[in-house]
């Protein structure tokens, strides 16, 4: 299928190509997630740009990144690519429904969660994506219960016997970091230590993994925290932080252009966030989905 404009042909799998690098923003990552050499795909989006009259997307050395031109094409190649996909898949008359059921840790930030989710099904129209939000106890419950075939979650570092997650693929490792309003009297400090937040008020995320070393190293350092305001709810805290109603700890990789994050020298502790899965019916599936996550920029 080709798209006629003003002189030139945009072919359909260029259009792909396109979608593929600029939502992994890599060429590379772009090209594993199109099934095609890395060469193979650069070629095909110098001729689109060569074709179009426009650079699509400026390169540097840690990923590439679209251009305004490149954002206007972004737009219509979705929906261009998505039509020609449920004409496929209307017309494939398929009999049976695929599914995946996926349990996310609620501690995952949104962006990240959509980043995976919503090309994943893009180029999957005849798929059934269920995503469950849960803590990483609730996530035991669901593997253990058969209502999840495959979970984002905190990967642990001893892994034990007898548990229905066999198999796991990590994705990134991240600290937890104080996050604090851009205006905050500390953001100019390079780090801080408990004592610095001893008087300011403490917005605590009460599910995040965090809180049980951290209580345990105020226990041994003798220092208590002003904690103000309580929640469960990841968006409504570094809400409060944007506005200055408070800090909070978060994992490194949550982030606001109103927010600036600071190491704790007491906190050393990381965490590892990646795929855990057991033996399924629904393997093939399961597979599919990690081999695509895989093209997935996650945070460094």
């Amino acid at each position: 299928m080709q798209t006629t404009t003003n002189g030139y042909d945009m072919e359909l799998q260029q259009l792909r190509l396109f979608l593929a690098a600029a939502e992994s923003e890599s060429f590379t990552r772009g090209a594993k997630r199109a099934f095609v050499s890395q060469p193979a795909l650069s070629a095909s989006i110098a001729k689109l740009e060569g074709e179009l009259g426009v650079k699509l997307f400026t390169r540097n050395k840690r990923n590439v990144v679209l251009t305004p031109a490149g954002r206007t094409l972004f737009k219509r190649a979705t929906r261009i690519v998505e039509e020609c996909n449920k004409a496929r898949d209307e017309l494939k008359h398929h009999d049976q429904q695929r599914m995946v059921r996926l349990g996310v840790i609620n501690t995952l930030s949104i962006a990240h969660i959509a980043r995976l989710i919503e090309p994943y099904r893009r180029e999957n129209r005849r798929l059934r994506l269920q995503v469950f939000d849960a803590t990483k106890e609730e996530m035991e419950t669901l593997a253990e219960s058969g209502r999840i075939d495959i979970a984002l979650t905190l990967l642990p570092d001893r892994p034990d016997s007898g548990r229905r997650f066999t198999h796991s693929k990590p994705l990134f490792s991240e600290s937890y970091m104080v996050a604090m309003a851009a205006h905050h009297h500390l953001s100019e400090a390079p780090s801080l230590s408990l004592s610095d937040l001893e008087n300011e008020p403490f917005v605590s995320r009460s599910h995040c993994e965090y809180r049980l070393m951290l209580q345990e190293l105020m226990k041994s350092t003798g220092t208590r925290l002003n904690v103000s305001y309580v929640t469960n709810q990841d968006d409504r805290a570094l809400s409060l932080v944007e506005q200055g109603v408070g800090i909070a700890i978060v994992p490194e990789h949550y982030d606001s252009p109103h927010i600036v994050k600071r190491p704790l020298t007491e906190l050393s502790a990381t965490r590892s966030i990646g795929f855990e899965w057991g033996t399924s019916e629904n393997q093939e599936e399961i597979d599919r989905f990690v081999d695509f996550a895989s093209t997935v920029r996650w945070p460094d």
